[in-house]
């Protein structure tokens, strides 16, 4: 049997993830060391000020990272992340997050993350935040292959 590709290990990941269907975030685009994922906001993920919450922000870079380095069907965790907020989405606004891994070897890889504002295929994008993210590879199979 042949390993997953990126994008069925990414449907197998959010099939089981309660926080990644709690955001109704949706997949956009899965390759190997690549993925852009979209959530549209709404009331409950805004904070005091009708601005997206920054751990909704957080959250959604941190399933982006950790989903697309999982995606190449080797088990890994967060094993630590910068953020940089740049720009408060409001409700209705869609965010897109696109990650890409930068370096990977041993048991650690990084992976570079930009979210941003989508307005449309003719405007320009509102940037929202970049993440760096580090995930500490485990070991074993995202999905095992049948027997």
């Amino acid at each position: 049997m042949t390993d997953p590709t990126p994008r069925e290990v990414i449907a197998y990941m959010a099939g089981r993830n309660a926080v990644f269907q709690h955001l109704q975030i949706e997949v956009l685009e899965a390759v190997k060391g690549r993925s852009r994922f979209a959530l549209v906001v709404r009331r409950e993920l805004t904070n005091t000020f009708d601005t997206m919450h920054g751990g909704m922000i957080f959250a959604l870079a941190d399933m982006t990272f950790g989903f697309t380095c999982n995606a190449q069907n080797e088990r890994a965790v967060t094993g630590g992340a910068t953020i940089e907020m740049l720009s408060s989405p409001k409700v209705g606004d869609r965010v897109i997050s696109e990650a890409r891994e930068i370096y990977r070897e041993g048991r650690n890889a990084i992976l570079d993350v930009t979210l941003w504002i989508d307005r449309g295929p003719d405007a320009a994008p509102t940037i929202v935040a970049h993440v760096r993210g580090r995930m500490r590879l485990i070991g074993g199979k995202v999905v095992e292959a049948p027997r």
